[in-house]
């Protein structure tokens, strides 16, 4: 009767211990989204890198190059913060397993010792206190059970260490591929750098480099005035039907339309710095390269810093914008308009909605410029003022 006990005891163990294993999900060591997302950013850095033999061995001008190299940038700066979103899964990842490796290979343990206890004949035991043929073949399925189990558990640990390096491996591989990114993005920056440089030291080409500065510049201006008046259109008609609603629902319930409530001042488009490196309307021409007439301000910040919305709005340009490089324009209400220019990366649409302090891109140097910045413009009535004269605690960073 003892021994039937033993039995009994012994397999509502094992039920238990298996219950209390965590389930087994089979990882690869890398996300399926994220390599297809890596493979795809890696072969338009090929194209690109085409299109820019290509360019070179055309003598193409060095703004041409600089264009494409710019948008080699932005799609090397995807890569990183891919790999940068791969090596943070896999690190979760071993954590994860590293707790699932000792939680096994303590049931392994267990196991054992549990083994070494009963002895092999335990099982023949069991076998021989059949009481029917029937009874064997119970005892018999029982056996066969407890053995599946153990062969399991170690099956269970193998599979997991066998993960466990193919992780640490894959870590290994994307932090070198991340350190060889950015690397490579250094010296191509430094080398866009350089392309303007060289440009502006021909005297005909910084003449045509100024004119389409400022045919940008007009251009600029008059898709902001077209959008303004199509949205001012908009606004006018919503407005109106609006007020036929509350006119209609004041003669139902004395109920007012709560009004909107936004922001009456502009807030810094970044929070990492306060250096202005150039200031609005006249000045030198740095580097011979920009308007004497500066339409807005210039502030200092690293390649890759984020660029903030510095007022809520809707985002009406979005894309590269000649000298510009990639530049966003954010409407704030009629003739009131924010600018940011010659970002790395643009990480917000157009048509939407974004709040005061909301990251709309990162500092870059792209199109007409010679290091990373935010150039910065504040459009009041249709007409660029000075950002100084909102924004407060700058840093003086030219002479």
């Amino acid at each position: 009767m003892k021994r039937r006990f033993s039995c009994l005891l012994l397999a509502l163990s094992m039920v238990l211990s298996m219950a209390c294993l965590p389930g087994r999900t089979v990882m690869t060591a890398y996300g399926e989204t994220l390599n297809e997302q890596l493979t795809e950013t890696r072969e338009r850095i090929k194209e690109l890198d085409e299109q820019l033999a290509e360019a070179r061995a055309n003598k193409q001008s060095a703004m041409e190059q600089k264009y494409i190299l710019d948008q080699r940038n932005s799609a090397l700066m995807e890569e990183i913060e891919v790999l940068e979103v791969q090596i943070s899964e896999t690190t979760a990842r071993i954590e994860e397993n590293e707790i699932l490796e000792a939680q096994q290979y303590e049931l392994f343990c267990r196991q054992v010792r549990e083994e070494e206890e009963r002895g092999t004949t335990s099982y023949w035991s069991v076998l021989f206190k059949a009481t029917s043929f029937t009874d064997l073949l119970s005892r018999l399925d029982f056996v066969n059970e407890v053995m599946d189990y153990d062969r399991n558990v170690i099956e269970e640990l193998r599979a997991t260490r066998a993960q466990l390096a193919a992780d640490r491996a894959a870590l290994e591989q994307q932090k070198q591929e991340l350190d060889a990114a950015k690397a490579e993005l250094e010296q191509h920056i430094a080398e866009a750098a350089a392309l303007v440089a060289q440009y502006s030291n021909e005297e005909d080409e910084l003449k045509a480099l100024h004119a389409q500065k400022e045919a940008d510049a007009a251009r600029l201006e008059q898709e902001i005035r077209e959008e303004e008046e199509r949205r001012r259109r908009e606004e006018e008609e919503r407005r109106r039907r609006e007020e036929e609603e509350r006119r209609r629902r004041e003669e139902e319930e004395q109920q007012q339309q709560q009004p909107v409530v936004t922001e009456s001042g502009y807030a810094w488009p970044t929070n990492d710095t306060r250096l202005i490196t150039s200031p609005f309307g006249n000045r030198p021409a740095p580097g011979g390269i920009y308007s004497t007439n500066h339409g807005g301000v210039d502030i200092g910040a690293n390649y890759g810093t984020n660029v903030l919305a510095s007022k809520s709005g809707t985002v009406i340009i979005s894309r590269w914008y000649g000298g510009y490089g990639y530049c966003v324009a954010i409407q704030h209400g009629y003739g009131n308009i924010t600018l940011y220019g010659h970002m790395s990366r643009l990480l917000c649409s157009e048509g939407q909605q974004v709040s005061q302090g909301q990251v709309i891109g990162l500092v870059g140097s792209t199109g007409n410029s010679t290091g990373p910045h935010i150039h910065f413009e504040i459009h009041e009535n249709g007409v660029r003022v000075n950002p100084l004269n909102y924004l407060t605690g700058w840093i003086r960073g030219f002479s």
